[in-house]
């Protein structure tokens, strides 16, 4: 006797349940793509316990009839494709034809359904995959989909579930990351009863973000738009301060389908360059369109990650058009007050505000209206005067760029530290040593190898390394050589140093070198000498630009202010910290109490 079986049509569903049927949440993703898929303009959300007692999914979609609504649950099963040639072209989100019958088995299953023109409706019941009863009802036109007991029959699935707030958590963020990518329909998603998302379906994209991440967020957002050839990228994307700590809010979509995508991610990440700090990653929410027939939607069960040919074109695409976008605007941080309770000693709860660069917090419909368009506010430049020193050289701006900088006037300095300087709307802080830094890494970067050319010492610089650190040097002699060290071997673990780039003649180039060594230890993968070259440009630069504590006259003030208002980016510096910070006379009068 053969040992291979045909699996009956039960058993075949129950595995298929195992790849599209993940959590609450997948069940969630599958029935708004057939919301979506169906024309829907209005899609209900509603979770019992995170979706692990119920959950139902109603939509004002075309619906079905009766024979549709019982062919629905047949194994692949579908009206989105017609034969394998329609692969190479899909439009809609969903087109496998198994997300029914997955979720049919697994759960008890009510779905009600009515087309525009039909008198009645058609219900059917269905429990672990079993149809038990179809009947005729009255319902609205359009699909409600009530799921129950979710893997009651499969009690391994339901043992290795979260508890109910994680798995509202995981169908809070699916729903938050697909209404973002469909702006013209409104969605409404319930938890236990209670409202935790609404968003108006008007079509416009920065209310749906202010909906989801909040109003200050939302502030926060800059406009993309680009179109190349057949290509498109439109959305926004966070400025630097609006950066997180993870990659959580990096949401893409390719021709309306939100995906996971790497490449992507990174592309857009390439765009913040120098102006985020090691660890943060920027938020966006980017739609990117391309000709189907260039996409394979179908690699993988939850269709949450695709295949688009030719796709180094199309991320130096997305790096572009968000470069543009963030050279274009200022990218400023401003403070923004948070209450928080303070406890005093032996005192009452009392609440006192704080500074504090704004993220996520909940917008009110009214705040939502009062969201300003994206500011095309240029200045113009005064004409700084440019000193002499250590602040004289300024940096040649690209032709046909156009400065987003405010017009500042210095006053004095806090601390010897922070530039206070007045501007046409509000009061200034500057971090003389980042904006001195930002200033000195473009003037480096401008003409490298001007800056990495060796110069021979005066005085020899004696080193005595560590065994490990000589390893290093030993592994990474001909790449520090390369970036203009001259090293010779003393004896043992001394070493002397004789030459270095010419950007760190001044200051001796003995900490630079160090500093190296270390990142040489850190990054044992193969660093490219692109790579290792902007790190000691951006070492050279940190070292060489003045301190805190460093007493500045007024004349090196606009001689600095001057030059930082001509770099490409002059609102971080090459580490990603802010260079600048902008309180604006609102802001002043809250803090004075003028305004309540």
């Amino acid at each position: 006797m053969g040992r291979i079986l045909v699996l009956d049509e039960l058993t075949a569903n129950k595995i298929a349940a195992g790849e599209v049927v993940e959590r609450p949440a997948s069940i969630v993703k599958e029935l708004i793509e057939n919301s979506i898929d169906a024309g829907s303009s209005r899609i209900e959300i509603s979770v019992t316990d995170g979706g692990l007692t119920s959950l139902v999914v109603s939509d004002n979609g075309t619906g079905m009839d009766t024979t549709d609504a019982g062919l629905a649950f047949e194994r692949h099963a579908t009206s989105k494709i017609k034969n394998a040639g329609d692969l190479d072209h899909i439009q809609s989100l969903g087109f496998r034809g198994e997300a029914l019958p997955s979720i049919a088995a697994v759960s008890r299953l009510n779905l009600k359904t009515r087309i525009k023109e039909a008198v009645s409706g058609t219900e059917v019941v269905i429990e672990g995959g079993q149809i038990l009863t179809t009947a005729d009802i009255g319902s609205p036109v359009g699909t409600i989909v009530e799921v129950n007991d979710l893997f009651f029959n499969t009690p391994a699935r339901k043992k290795h579930m979260k508890g109910p707030n994680n798995e509202a958590g995981h169908v809070s963020d699916i729903v938050n990351k697909i209404a973002m990518g469909y702006p013209h329909i409104s969605f409404q998603l319930k938890s236990n009863g209670r409202v935790i998302l609404k968003t108006p379906g008007k079509g416009d994209l920065l209310e749906c973000i202010a909906g989801v991440y909040g109003i200050e967020a939302a502030r926060e957002m800059l406009l993309v738009e680009a179109q190349k050839s057949e290509n498109s990228i439109s959305g926004y994307v966070g400025k630097p301060s609006l950066s997180r700590a993870a990659r959580n809010h990096q949401i893409i979509y390719i021709n309306g389908r939100y995906v996971r995508n790497r490449g992507i991610a990174e592309a857009v990440e390439k765009a913040y360059h120098s102006m985020l700090m090691v660890g943060r990653h920027p938020v966006f929410v980017l739609n990117i369109r391309v000709n189907p027939e260039t996409v394979d939607v179908n690699v993988h069960p939850a269709k949450t990650e695709v295949r688009i040919a030719k796709a180094g074109e199309i991320e130096s695409f997305v790096t572009s058009a968000v470069s543009q976008t963030l050279a274009g605007n200022r990218l400023i941080p401003a403070p923004v007050y948070k209450p928080v309770p303070k406890q005093g000693l032996g005192g009452p709860t009392v609440k006192q505000e704080e500074w504090q660069v704004p993220y996520i917090s909940t917008a009110s419909e009214e705040q939502i209206r009062e969201l300003p368009e994206s500011s095309e506010y240029v200045p113009e430049l005064s004409g700084a005067s440019t000193g002499t020193g250590i602040l004289a050289d300024s940096i040649p701006r690209e032709a046909g760029e156009q400065p987003c900088f405010p017009e500042l006037r210095p006053i004095g300095q806090i601390d010897c530290t922070y530039i206070v300087a007045q501007g046409s709307d509000g009061m200034y802080l500057i971090d003389q040593h980042a904006a001195h830094e930002r200033i000195l890494y473009e003037k480096y970067m401008e003409k490298p190898d001007d800056f990495v050319a060796s110069e021979q010492l005066l005085f020899s610089v004696a080193l005595q390394l560590t065994f490990q650190e000589t390893q290093v040097l030993n592994d990474h002699i001909i790449n520090l050589t390369d970036l203009g060290f001259v090293v010779e071997h003393f004896g043992g673990e001394t070493f002397l140093l004789r030459g270095v780039p010419a950007a760190a003649a001044k200051i001796g180039g003995r900490e630079i070198f160090l500093d190296l060594l270390d990142y040489f230890s850190r990054n044992r993968h193969t660093i490219s000498s692109k790579a290792l070259r902007e790190k000691l440009l951006i070492t050279m630069a940190c070292k060489s630009a003045i301190k805190a504590n460093h007493n500045l006259g007024l004349p090196e003030m606009e001689s600095l202010l001057g030059q930082l208002s001509k770099a490409r980016n002059p609102f971080t510096c090459p580490h990603g910290r802010p260079t600048l910070i902008h309180f604006s006379g609102y802001d002043l009068e809250k803090r004075f109490k003028r305004v309540l």
